[in-house]
């Protein structure tokens, strides 16, 4: 049976209705504050000069990382109940949570345009890294850190709450699975009907279930919304036909209800295909911009008589560290049948492939 001590029934009922969970005031304030002091450094934009910001959408590589229940611990607990316990995480992987920003500024075109969700680009769930069936619990959770407030209109994520029906239904008839990129799971969200546009406090933290659909929004304030988008990872695959009710977790039951199932035994879904753990195809992108990142940190401590010890970069430490790092986020996977070549800065269309079996 799932145990739980920190969540609340109306809060297992709210996951369950809308897919998402916010906890208030998660975050520590020391890594608020600490790793947001060079976020500017990083990006070689001005804060106070509009001008100088010349990506509206910027993903960063990871510098720093601490464990997750260190960097958010009432959130880190409401994930583990989500879950089902913390047996059920993957002890290595995502096991640390850093400062991998997203900074979403907007565009002065956005200032007075509008968009709606029906018509934005980009939905998707959060899987670069593996091939995705049904019960794939690789990404179980998806995470939104937020190190800034959100207001409304200020380029908080979408959120499709409906979505998840079409997500499920078409993985159930797949059950050979889909190597990413997919977005032939996604087609649907143009005729979905409820979504919720994410607004936060700074030092909030969002738990999404892995498969509900969402995208960025267009920020149509100016004022730049920065968060980080980690993942809690499981060391097996969902488990859709126990015997004991009480033992799906709230991520399980998310997708039986969607199916409108109360279990599914393995006569009638398995999967069809060798399960697949890929290089994660978006961050060639991260990996790109680390050299030029570390050239910045490094000329703004020299800027203050400082040395290369005082910049705070795994990149920067020893080998031995480094790869550790790599091995908790998949960084020493193999590529996928659809991988980015490295240098890539930017996402671009190419014909998709599937891996050979």
């Amino acid at each position: 049976m799932v145990k739980y001590e920190y969540l609340t029934a109306e809060q297992r009922q709210h996951f369950l209705e809308h897919g998402w969970l916010r906890i208030p005031n998660a975050i520590k304030p020391e890594y608020l504050d600490g790793w947001m002091a060079d976020c500017w450094i990083r990006l070689g934009f001005d804060e106070h000069d509009v001008s100088t910001w010349t990506e509206e959408y910027v993903k960063l590589p990871r510098h720093r990382e601490v464990p997750v229940a260190e960097f958010c611990p009432d959130a880190y607990k409401a994930m583990v109940e989500i879950v089902g316990g913390a047996d059920r995480i993957d002890p290595n992987r995502e096991t640390h949570h850093g400062d991998q920003f997203i900074i979403n500024s907007g565009t002065e075109y956005w200032r007075d345009h509008d968009q709606s969700p029906q018509e934005a680009s980009g939905w998707h769930t959060d899987n670069d890294w593996y091939r995705q069936f049904l019960d794939s619990s690789g990404n179980a959770l998806t995470i939104i850190h937020c190190f800034t407030d959100i207001d409304p209109r200020g380029g908080g994520t979408w959120l499709c709450e409906d979505g998840i029906t079409g997500i499920v239904e078409y993985l159930y008839a797949h059950p050979e699975g889909l190597d990413p990129p997919f977005d032939e799971l996604y087609a649907h969200v143009k005729e979905c009907k409820v979504f919720t546009e994410v607004t936060a406090k700074r030092g909030d933290t969002l738990i999404l279930h892995g498969l509900l659909p969402h995208t960025a929004s267009k920020n149509h304030l100016r004022k730049p919304r920065v968060i980080t988008n980690p993942h809690v990872n499981l060391k097996d695959p969902y488990q859709f036909d126990r015997e004991d009710p009480e033992d799906f977790s709230l991520c399980e039951l998310y997708i039986l209800n969607a199916l409108g199932k109360k279990r599914i035994p393995p006569s009638e879904w398995h999967i069809a295909a060798p399960r697949k753990v890929y290089y994660p195809r978006n961050y060639t992108f991260k990996k790109a911009r680390v050299e030029q990142e570390l050239e910045r940190m490094l000329a703004a401590a020299a800027a203050k008589g400082l040395g290369p010890e005082s910049v705070d970069s795994v990149y920067l430490r020893s080998e031995a560290e480094l790869r550790e790092h790599e091995k908790r986020n998949g960084l020493a996977a193999p590529p996928g049948p659809n991988a980015f070549p490295d240098g890539t800065r930017t996402y671009y269309k190419m014909p998709v492939r599937r891996a050979e079996d």
